[in-house]
């Protein structure tokens, strides 16, 4: 199991209604079986959300691909996210 994590950006730091349990939903509802994500905790401030989670993958940077595939999905799908992006890292 590897502990990664991602960030979301906004451009507009305008405050969101967006809250740390939401996301948190929001990934949970967007997660695959496949994506193989056991834990998530998420911090959200006004124009950048933390997402760290626990994730069954061999390496760091598979676990990381999985969370960011899940965030994607979450992105295109939710319009909760409507603004926000993965930050490059």
């Amino acid at each position: 199991m590897q502990l990664v994590a991602v960030t979301l950006v906004r451009s507009d730091p305008a405050p969101s209604q967006l809250t740390a349990e939401a996301v948190t939903d929001l990934i949970w509802v967007h997660s695959r079986h496949e994506d193989r994500v056991e834990h998530v905790r998420t911090c959200v401030d006004l124009d950048c959300c933390r997402i760290a989670a626990a994730i069954i993958a061999a390496t760091p940077d598979a676990a990381t691909a999985n969370l960011r595939r899940v965030c994607e999905r979450a992105l295109q799908q939710a319009s909760a996210l409507r603004g926000w992006r993965l930050a490059t890292t």
